[in-house]
Formats: C-alpha cells, structure tokens, sequence
C-alpha cells in the first residue's frame, strides 16, 4: 500500500513538474513571437509623412542640380590649336574672331569683334550683327581693339599672327588659332570650343551635299571630260594654280587641264607656278577661271587688278587660248575664291555651276 501512494505521489509529481515545464516553454515561444513580430513591424513601419520626405528629396535633388550648373560655369575645356593647346571657357559668349568669320558665321556663333573691310566677302553679313569690326584690309590683329570688345575667347586665324603676337592676344583672353588650310578639321575643333558640335557637323554635311549636287549638275550638262584651269594674270605674267590649291579641278567633275600635270613636274612648289605670258599656249582648257588681285586686297588695289585684266584680255595671245575663242573664260572674285570656309567655298562652287550651264 505503502508503495502504491509513493508511486501515485511520483506519478503526480512528475505530471505537476511536465506542466510547469511546459508552461514555461509557452511562455517562452510567446515572448519570442512577439518580439519577432514587434521587429519585423518596426521594419516595415510606413512613413508618417510620404510627401514630406519626397519634396525634401526634391529639394535636395533640386540643389544638387544648381550646385552641378555652378560648377560647370567655372569649367574649362582643352583644346588643341596651331599654337599648342588651350583651356577655354565653356559655352563662351563674347568671342573675338579675327580671319575665321566664315567658320563663325556658319556656325552662327556669338561674336563681339571679327575681322572686315569694304569689299570683303563677308562684309553684308558681319554689318547686320552691329559687333565691333576692323573697319582695315590689314591682315594683322589689333590687341588695342580686341581688348576693348571685352572678349571671353579670342579665335584668330594662325597665319595673322606669330608666337609674340599670339602671347600678347592671350593676355587679353584664352586664344585659339587655326590655319585656314583644312577648314573641316577646325570648324569641328572651334564646334567644340563653343559647344556647337552638333551644329559644326551639320555645316559640314550641308556643304558636302551642296558639293555633290554642283557635280551632278554640272556632269549632266557638259558630260565629264570637260577640262579646267584655274589663273591669275598680271602685266608681267599669269600664275596658274594647282589643284592641292583650290577645288574647281577635284570636286566639280571637271579634270584639270593636261597642261597642269606637266607644270607640276617643273615647280617645286604646290600652289601653283608663275608662267610669262609667252607661255600661255600652254593653256587648253575648256574652262578658264580668272582672278584679279588678292583677297584681302584694299578696294584700290582690287580696281587696280581689274584694271590690268582689260589690258591683258586686248593681247593677241590671250585672244588665241582655246577656252578665250570659246568664250569660256569667266572672271571670279579672288576676295572668296581665295579664301577657306564653307560659305567661301559654297560661293565658288554656284560660280562654277552658273558658268558651266550659261547662266554666269
């Protein structure tokens, strides 16, 4: 009996100790429960205020934009030129040009002083923009003027100038200088200067496409085997030009005159060869065109030229070319067939186009 009541008190025992236990241990599962759930809430808790942290987002997105424009305000760009290479502003506004104003005209570019005179081919267009102008045929930049125009950038064109010269323009401002030899290659690095290369691009598409339909009309009505020669005679003899000189023998569909492989093997230079006027049997051409002067040339100068060509055209011998009896010698202004750029070169080739098909 004894042992019974020991064995019911252990079994009660042991029951009362496994509920305790498990109490304990719900308990414990609980707690740990909640406070799982109280952390994973705390996690995904929502804002109190959504458009508050937004707008303040905004403002601070808004602020780093006018921070971002500040300092691009105070940037510069490098770039390479005929004098080394030069950090310029970015987006400059007030820019000096001296000898490149067909490149900046093209580019409808910000200027406040460019090189022109009386005469010059640009000289309609370079008045309508109420800038300060060199009012000389002088092909040398006046710092004195410069200066005065304020500029942020200064653009010359690099035969205007040498190293002192260019020294002296860049005191006034950050300069940049470019040959007019490849007008393509710089109107694409002034493009960038100015933060206008998309527009340099479009400029060089144009002209060529203007190039393309010249040829086309001029092949349609003459053919292509048509033969041109390129001069400038004086009183004492007629330079004739080569075609590393100008256009008129390469991108038109004419071909230069049979004359002009031969003179090219005797002269060791590469625009062209001075002939006495003796020598112009030598020219056959189809086509002639003459010019008369130089292109910077002062309006007395150039009258004078014109002058000397009335005097040139009574001679018997010039009377005898082939191209003369033909009349098909067409006399063109040196002031743009003697320059670089895109409207220059756009100008010689409606001369061309104009005196091919008869309505020069």
């Amino acid at each position: 009996m004894l042992s019974i009541e020991r064995q019911a008190v252990a079994r009660r025992t042991a029951t009362t100790e496994y509920r305790k236990f498990r109490g304990i241990a719900l308990l414990l599962i609980v707690i740990l429960v909640i406070t799982m759930l109280s952390a994973c809430g705390g996690k995904e808790k929502p804002e109190e205020n959504p458009g508050a942290a937004k707008t303040e987002a905004n403002t601070q997105a808004a602020v780093q934009s006018e921070s971002s424009k500040e300092n691009e305000k105070g940037n510069t760009i490098k770039i390479k030129h005929g004098f080394g290479e030069t950090e310029v502003p970015v987006h400059p506004q007030r820019v000096a040009v001296f000898g490149l104003e067909d490149i900046m005209l093209s580019l409808e570019a910000p200027m406040v002083y460019a090189y022109d005179f009386k005469g010059y081919y640009l000289d309609d267009q370079l008045q309508k923009l109420n800038i300060s102008l060199s009012g000389s045929a002088d092909f040398k930049p006046n710092p004195e003027a410069i200066l005065e125009a304020d500029p942020d950038l200064i653009i010359v064109q690099q035969y205007s100038t040498d190293e002192k010269g260019y020294a002296e323009l860049s005191k006034i401002a950050p300069t940049i200088a470019f040959a007019p030899d490849d007008w393509k290659s710089s109107i694409v690095e002034i493009g960038k200067a100015l933060g206008l290369e998309d527009k340099a691009q479009a400029v060089i598409q144009a002209y060529e496409e203007k190039l393309k339909q010249a040829q086309d009309t001029i092949i349609q009505a003459v053919g292509s085997d048509k033969t041109v020669a390129f001069v400038r005679p004086s009183d004492k003899n007629l330079q004739v030009f080569f075609p590393s000189f100008n256009l008129v023998y390469t991108d038109f569909g004419l071909k230069p005159d049979s004359s002009i492989a031969e003179l090219q093997k005797k002269s060791e230079d590469d625009w062209g060869v001075n002939l006495s006027l003796e020598e112009l049997p030598l020219i056959t051409a189809d086509y002639v065109f003459a010019i008369y002067g130089g292109s910077i040339d002062t309006e007395d100068a150039h009258q004078e030229a014109i002058g000397t060509a009335k005097q040139i055209e009574q001679l018997q011998i010039w009377k005898s070319l082939p191209a003369v009896k033909k009349n098909q010698v067409f006399k063109v202004s040196s002031r743009h067939w003697m320059s670089s750029g895109p409207i220059a070169e756009s100008m010689e080739a409606d001369d061309v186009v104009n005196a091919v098909t008869d309505k020069f």
